[in-house]
């Protein structure tokens, strides 16, 4: 048996590894033995120790002889120092439960089910809060000086010298009072702007209830229509979401009860359903309906068994079948044509389809784009997402009233052989869930109240919060920007 001459040692390490260790090692090879590191460390704690004594008996003894109760200033001085910490402390913790009953109130602005219950919990929420330097979220001194101008024009001036003046410097947002930062989470506007809304509010009242050969009812109505244009409109605005679209019952339900529905509604997909009810009901009707009526609507049926489904996916391409819906929208609307509608109830409805062709445009529905289409014919189609629903033509009264397609059927392309005809339309949210653009342009709309139901856009609107709070002007400005460009 051969034996190796050589042996194989693996590296390893002597002495500490630590930097404490290898920093006390090292002062050892300095000493002689251990006991000499130990004496000079205990020499080094007595030095710094008498160091330490010396420095407090200088400063420390003329501090309290200064603080003998027979000095007056010390205990003065004392006393004080006493209250300062106390009220630090005090403040401190006032301070953490204003914060702690705030952040309780938010929540149950959040968790709130009613009106009633967010109304309640918004106002303690502005008992809690401090009051907010207003000067630095909108022109205070503006906004003063016109109301004191209002005030002295109602009480010296004529009623056409009014009429003259508010026609020329009418507008909705004076001084930048209309800024989100100014109401967010608050239950009562600023006391200064209401005061000017009532004012304002007052002498428009005057000019309506003017009874006079003075004053003529054309020209009435002529500065009632040329104010409105100037001074814009506002729109309630409903978003796609499927079954999410339940929340704009509650945000609609809301409206009507306070009084403050919009003239001009629209939506797209689940959203346009309530804007359908909303547009072809009186006002009776229409409080009526929230009261008793809209608890027992199911617009969506089941999908069936699954031979059914196969079926209706093989043959139509869609999970399930639209019939069912429009029959309650035939029922709910009464066969309503866009301009019907607005003859009967006054309201603006605009509901938004897509084509599924490649360059056409989405298309906003409404009584000046398209009068005789029938509304539970838009309402469909806006709601036929693909996979969901098959696409649908959209269907119109001709002029006896009967109901037939809005296009007049024809061929075209590689269409022409499968025998299709006719134009067919799809969900509105696909490509223009909210119609802001189309309502500007058509209806002078500057004011939007939207009710957003669709989950992918909260993270955008959470993103946007984040932004205004911390990212300055220049940042609020550019994703404005960036939001502007996404929704064209």
């Amino acid at each position: 048996m051969d034996i190796s001459s050589e042996a194989a040692i693996d590296r390893f390490l002597i002495g500490p590894s630590t930097i404490l260790g290898r920093t006390i090692a090292f002062r050892v090879l300095f000493c002689k033995s251990v006991d000499q590191l130990r004496h000079q460390i205990v020499h080094m704690l007595l030095y710094y120790f008498h160091r330490l004594r010396t420095y407090v008996s200088v400063i420390g003894t003329p501090v309290i002889s200064w603080l003998h109760p027979r000095n007056p200033q010390g205990i003065l001085l004392l006393v004080t120092l006493i209250a300062f910490l106390l009220n630090r402390y005090t403040n401190v913790k006032t301070k953490a439960k204003m914060a702690y009953r705030r952040k309780f109130w938010r929540n149950m602005m959040r968790a709130a089910v009613t009106y009633e219950e967010w109304a309640h919990a918004a106002k303690m929420l502005d008992k809690e809060s401090p009051k907010l330097n207003e000067s630095d979220l909108y022109d205070e001194e503006l906004v003063r000086n016109k109301l004191q101008e209002l005030r002295h024009r109602r009480e010296e001036c004529s009623l056409r010298d009014i009429i003259f003046c508010m026609r020329a410097d009418l507008i909705r947002n004076l001084g930048n009072m209309c800024n989100p930062e100014l109401h967010k989470g608050r239950h009562q506007v600023p006391k200064l702007i209401k005061e000017y809304i009532d004012e304002v509010s007052m002498q428009l009242r005057m000019v309506c209830d003017f009874d006079s050969d003075e004053l003529v009812l054309e020209e009435k109505l002529a500065f009632m229509h040329e104010t409105r244009h100037a001074f814009g409109r506002t729109a309630l605005l409903l978003s796609g979401g499927a079954s999410l679209g339940a929340f704009h019952v509650g945000v609609v339900k809301t409206l009507v009860e306070h009084k403050l529905l919009p003239r001009i509604v629209a939506g797209s997909s689940v959203g346009s359903i309530m804007c359908s009810v909303v547009a072809t009901k009186s006002w009776p009707e229409l409080q009526s309906f929230f009261e008793d009526s809209w608890h027992s609507l199911q617009f969506f049926d089941q999908m069936g068994g699954i031979f059914n489904v196969f079926k209706r996916v093989m043959t139509q391409g869609a999970l399930h079948d639209i019939r069912h819906l429009q029959v309650l929208l035939r029922n709910l609307t009464n066969n309503l044509t866009f301009q019907e509608a607005y003859d009967m109830t006054g309201r603006v409805l605009g509901i938004t389809v897509c084509s599924p062709r490649k360059h056409e445009p989405p298309r906003c529905l409404n009584y000046l784009t398209s009068p005789h289409v029938v509304i539970w014919s838009a309402v469909t189609a806006s709601c036929a997402f693909p996979g969901l629903y098959e696409a649908q033509e959209l269907m119109a009264k001709d002029r006896s009233g009967e109901i037939v397609p809005y296009h007049p059927p024809f061929h075209w392309g590689p269409e022409e052989a499968n025998g299709t005809s006719g134009r067919r339309w799809r969900d509105g949210s696909l490509e223009i869930d909210l119609p802001m653009i189309q309502l500007k342009e058509l209806f002078n709309v500057n004011h939007f109240i939207v009710s957003q139901a669709n989950p992918h856009i909260a993270p955008l609107l959470r993103l946007k919060e984040v932004i205004r709070a911390y990212g300055g002007n220049f940042a609020a400005k550019v994703y404005f920007l960036l939001e502007y460009l996404m929704w064209l």
